[in-house]
């Protein structure tokens, strides 16, 4: 009886030892494959963020804004790196194919994300980035000179059919939101504008003031001449009015439901585990909730409005967007064969 005891009680030792072993095992595996628990620790490094742009534009003096108030309440810092080119798809491409692991994230706008990937071939599309959740957006705008007869769109709509192609107005380029609201408000008003592009808002705007042309479409651009009075806003492009200036319309409260707005958003690669994502969302959340007044302040000053919406919300309205966006270029020739 006493060996049996001795026999059972070795390999009852050896069993509990070799479950021992198996415990440690799953563990081991659960600890590196299961993303919440990896996500626990995240993050444990400073974070590069793709700035597509060079440095000192809006874009990239706006996120900033975000992630400096975002490092301070992950505890790390988010380090700018600068990718330039093909207005902001060669450093949105890079990102598409850095590791998903929350370390790379993107300063994503409409331009990259949805239309450059529209009329031009790239690869990537706005599918292989998932929004941490859009902190902005510039407004496409229409300007016109504060001496100007068109006190509304209405105006502007009656001068234009009456002599088609005789008003001029000016752009920040081709195949820009600006132009796409160009076409598809004319398209919807029935008249004929005479598109002169210029290479950025400013130029648009110097055009204007200049008397070479009639109105302008601009995404920010405004700075100087719209707070001394030179111009003023006559239209946006946007489904309501914004709540910073409640006196100017939209396209839609004149029967044109133009409503294109490019975005503003910190972007991870996709496949980048949802407990990141969460992670990283609510992180902007709460800088947003501590530092509302100093982030709509610094957003204002590069000219962006500052507009909150969860990473759901957001890839629906960057997936509108570019809805909107496609059937005008189809309708235009210009998407990407």
């Amino acid at each position: 009886m006493r060996t049996n005891h001795l026999f059972g009680t070795r390999r009852e030792s050896v069993a509990r030892f070799l479950l021992l072993i198996l415990a440690a095992a799953l563990s081991f595996v659960m600890t590196a494959e299961t993303p919440g628990l990896w996500a626990a620790e995240y993050p444990d490094r400073p974070i590069n963020m793709i700035v597509p742009y060079a440095p000192g534009g809006g874009s990239d003096l706006g996120s900033k804004v975000m992630a400096d108030r975002i490092s301070k309440i992950i505890g790390q810092p988010i380090i700018s790196v600068y990718k330039p080119g093909g207005g902001g798809a060669l450093g949105a491409a890079y990102a598409a194919k850095a590791k998903p692991d929350g370390y790379t994230i993107l300063v994503g706008s409409s331009s990259p994300l949805v239309l450059a990937p529209i009329v031009k071939k790239h690869d990537y599309k706005l599918d292989d980035f998932i929004s941490i959740g859009i902190y902005g957006e510039v407004p496409v705008w229409v300007a016109v000179k504060a001496e100007s007869p068109w006190k509304t769109l209405k105006d502007l709509v009656e001068e234009a059919k009456k002599s088609p192609g005789k008003l001029t107005v000016s752009s920040y380029g081709k195949l820009t939101a600006a132009d796409f609201v160009i076409e598809i408000f004319s398209k919807q008003a029935g008249i004929k504008l005479t598109h002169v592009p210029y290479k950025s808002s400013g130029e648009a705007m110097t055009a204007l003031l200049g008397g070479h042309a009639d109105a302008a479409f601009l995404s920010g651009g405004g700075g100087g001449p719209l707070e001394s009075g030179l111009v003023k806003m006559l239209v946006l492009a946007r489904e309501q009015r914004l709540p910073d200036i409640p006196h100017v319309p939209t396209f839609k409260e004149f029967g044109y439901p133009v409503a294109l707005s490019p975005l503003h958003s910190l972007c991870v690669p996709r496949g980048t585990p949802k407990e990141v994502v969460e992670k990283l969302y609510l992180a902007q959340k709460k800088a947003i909730d501590l530092y509302s007044a100093e982030i709509k302040e610094g957003l204002r000053k590069v000219e962006i409005w500052a507009s909150f919406s969860s990473p759901e919300e957001s890839m629906q309205k960057f997936k509108k967007e570019y809805d909107l966006i496609f059937k005008a270029a189809e309708e235009l020739g210009v998407v990407a064969k």
